[in-house]
């Protein structure tokens, strides 16, 4: 094992790019796991593939080189299997054996990738990277698609890992579990310009978090006592310049000066201010303080400016009483819509054949949550009530993984008479409407863009205004857009496109707004978002006049810390 992986004042600009992604970056990884933080885009996954031997800086260095440790990364998307997917599932070792049952991974999981559940899938992803037993450990938003029970054992899992462990996630309740010291990445202001920097402050996120607000607070005191010192010394000089023009213009018309006149008398002895002599002392000085002041201001730097305000979405609630209609059945895993109980003891009697019980049961309770509670762990399919979605109602699905939420989010889609990216109402009316499931990859991120650029000017700018307001850069995506790829800074993630996974769902979050849509259906909303982007959707979705319906497990979407499902989302 490696005692430390070692960042020494890293420079790197992405080919064509207008302005470096890195000046003078530096960060140490030490055994035990290190949290990587930052917004959507600032460049995350480019200084794990750096640190990694990926990708080369333009100068600097990694220590040690790559070649001389063995390293593992788990993506946060899972559109793909894992590389290593048929080894792990050969492995029956003491060391796989116990990644499986720490992550509860069943025997037949790697024999069907596709049919899996988000959550499983990732904790599948997980298992595979977690068995190969790196030196390095790389974990990019390991809590994604995740409940709460899986994010305990995810927990332990790292807890077990004794290599240098990095990982980079949003989840605050993770970091402070696992974590002993935290590389913030943020861009900062300096000298007139924005630049990324990396501090590493020691703890989990609430003590790193606390800290940097601390700093913060320190540096705009410190910035803004630099200006009000320049400011003062700015001043003084032109009273002085003034002062001395007001004493030649006395002089050159004959007149005396003031005995009482201190300033004039120290002006006609020290200044001399005309025949071109040379500056006094005293001017000099005060030359050198302001020049002094000046320098100061200049290198102080503070956090550059966030855009935390909601999102507007120019939206109203449909004028149709019903949006969405799921008949009371049992929707077979695999299947859109609900088959009816009578229905499917028939199709079973007529066969011979047993009917298979439900597995889990949809419990529609008040405030519009409806939660889902397994009943028969080898039962088959989600037993639910009639649904009906209104105008204005806003729902949250949540429960633990694999027992059909994603499958009932499809089943309600297919009961509007539409799937994902589809607009079409239950009566067969168009309804303006965004959904947006768990795996958004290269494809969503082609179609998004292409949105994007067939919009009008005025649409266009709402979307634009729209990103920008959940923290991401819209100069970065227009650039992108007109075929610059790489003046965005980032690699895109795993797939090889333009933006980052999080960057790709605020795009279509934007898009949404700009669309003006009456209802929004998203899985897992959150996956990929930061903190503070979490924050902005939360609002979003609070305020939002039409219909909303989310499956998550995320408790800051859920509660905003009051354990109150309708203080945030209603």
């Amino acid at each position: 094992m490696i005692p430390a992986l070692d960042l020494n004042h890293i420079d790197f600009t992405y080919p064509s790019a207008a302005e470096p992604l890195f000046e003078d970056v530096s960060a140490r990884f030490a055994r035990g796991w290190t949290a990587l933080l930052g917004g959507n885009g600032i460049g995350k996954t480019t200084l794990v593939r750096l640190a990694l031997g990926d990708i080369r800086p333009d100068a600097g260095s990694v220590r040690p080189a790559r070649r001389t440790y063995a390293a593992a990364y788990c993506a946060q998307r899972i559109d793909e299997p894992p590389t290593n997917l048929a080894d792990f599932a050969s492995d029956w070792s003491p060391e796989a054996m116990a990644v499986r049952s720490a992550l509860g991974i069943g025997d037949d999981w790697c024999w069907r990738w596709s049919t899996l559940s988000g959550g499983e899938a990732k904790r599948l992803q997980l298992a595979c990277a977690f068995a190969a037993r790196p030196d390095v450990l790389v974990l990019d938003e390991p809590t994604n698609h995740v409940d709460a029970a899986a994010r305990d054992a995810i927990a332990m899992a790292m807890r077990l890992f004794d290599g240098v462990g990095i990982v980079v996630s949003h989840d605050a309740a993770l970091i402070d579990a696992t974590c002993a010291r935290c590389v913030m990445l943020e861009r900062r202001h300096v000298r007139g310009r924005n630049v990324t920097v990396a501090a590493t402050y020691q703890g989990g996120y609430a003590q790193a978090s606390a800290q940097r607000q601390a700093d913060d607070l320190r540096d705009d005191a410190a910035l803004n006592a630099a200006r009000r010192t320049a400011r003062r010394l700015a001043a003084e000089r032109t009273r002085r310049a003034e002062h001395a023009r007001e004493l030649d213009a006395r002089k050159r018309r004959g007149l005396r000066v003031d005995p009482n006149d201190h300033d004039a008398r120290n002006l006609l002895k020290y200044g001399k201010p005309t025949l071109g002599t040379a500056a006094s002392r005293a001017t000099a000085q005060l030359d050198g303080r302001l020049s002094a002041a000046r320098r100061a201001e200049e290198s102080l730097s503070v956090a550059a400016k966030r855009y935390d305000g909601d999102i507007w979405m120019g939206a109203e609630p449909s004028h149709r009483r019903e949006l969405i209609h799921v008949a009371a059945g049992v929707i077979r895993y695999g299947e859109d819509s609900a088959t009816g109980l009578a229905s499917a003891r028939d199709a079973a009697a007529s066969s011979g054949v047993v009917a298979v019980p439900p597995r889990a049961t949809l419990a529609v309770g008040p405030h519009g949550v409806w939660t889902l509670e397994e009943t028969d762990p080898n039962g088959d399919g989600l037993l639910v009530p009639e649904l009906s979605v209104g105008p204005r109602d806003h729902i949250v699905i949540t429960g633990p993984n694999g027992l059909g939420k994603s499958t009932l989010i499809r089943a309600m889609l297919n009961g509007a008479g539409a799937g994902l990216g589809t607009s079409r109402s239950a009566a067969g009316a168009d309804v303006p409407m965004l959904a947006i499931g768990q795996r958004a990859g290269a494809d969503a991120e082609r179609r998004a863009m292409t949105e994007l650029a067939g919009l009008s000017r005025e649409r266009r700018s709402l979307a634009l205004a729209a990103y920008a307001r959940l923290n991401a850069d819209p100069d970065r995506l227009v650039a992108a857009g007109n075929g610059n790829a790489r003046s965005a800074g980032n690699t895109g993630g795993e797939t090889g496109g333009v933006l980052s996974p999080g960057e790709l769902r605020k795009l279509m979050l934007a898009l949404g707004a700009a669309r003006g849509v009456q209802l929004i259906v998203m899985d897992e909303p959150t996956n990929h978002l930061d903190i503070d982007s979490r924050k902005a959707l939360a609002r979003m979705l609070r305020s939002f006049p039409g219909a909303v319906i989310v499956a998550t497990h995320d408790a800051l979407l859920l509660d905003d810390g009051s354990q109150d499902f309708d203080r945030l989302i209603w």
